[in-house]
């Protein structure tokens, strides 16, 4: 990100000339209080913002000046995405909402039920996988939302609060599966105020009164 600035309408900036180079790969949390920007500053790395002013460059293509085609494709083989709102189609079972992203990305869908399957055996939905959606706990939905995020396994997760509804087991357990995915070279980039993921990244960024610092570094 090179003097990136967002602001709405005409209200204040959100954050103004922001620079930032992140490493691939990278494991970096995100912090800082409500409403300083940081679910906009994801959303701005995932294509589905645009900054006001500035530059936004991920995995070699500048987003703020790439058609919506191309954002398009950028979410569906670079970044994945597990936001508060799940977005799921609750209608649909959890195996069609996890292939679903394979679909409109024309990928294999039987290698694709194969690495369903073992994200759901890893987040222990996998008795859900034939069940509706809407049968799920929100809990659940969360679990199933950030294993959808991986079916095209992206370079790079973008997570924002993935196990702020979770309880401690569930929690863990999304920590393990994460940890897992690292290993097989995913990048992450997560807002979070969890200690539980918070100990396992590289780096912590604050985003604070318009202005984004490294706050501290795990030993």
């Amino acid at each position: 990100m090179r003097g990136l600035t967002l602001r709405f309408g005409d209200g204040p900036c959100l954050f103004q000339d922001l620079d930032l180079q992140l490493s691939d790969p990278c494991w970096t949390a995100l912090v800082g209080p409500s409403g300083s920007g940081k679910t906009s500053f994801i959303q701005l790395i995932a294509g589905l913002e645009r900054p006001s002013r500035g530059e936004v460059w991920v995995a070699g293509r500048q987003l703020d000046y790439s058609r919506d085609d191309q954002l398009s494709l950028h979410r569906q083989r670079v970044v994945g995405t597990a936001f508060q709102h799940f977005h799921l189609q609750t209608d649909k079972t959890s195996l069609e909402n996890l292939l679903l992203p394979l679909y409109f990305s024309g990928l294999d869908l039987t290698e694709g039920r194969k690495r369903a399957e073992q994200f759901c055996e890893e987040l222990d939905l996998s008795s859900l996988l034939l069940s509706p959606v809407r049968q799920l706990s929100g809990g659940q939905r969360q679990r199933l939302a950030l294993a959808r995020a991986l079916m095209n396994q992206p370079r790079l997760l973008l997570a924002d609060e993935p196990i702020g509804n979770l309880d401690a087991q569930s929690a863990r357990r999304v920590c393990d599966f994460l940890q897992a995915q690292r290993k097989l070279g995913l990048s992450l980039l997560v807002v979070t105020h969890d200690d539980l993921l918070l100990e396992g990244v590289d780096q912590i960024l604050r985003l604070q009164d318009g202005h984004l610092s490294v706050e501290s570094r795990p030993t």
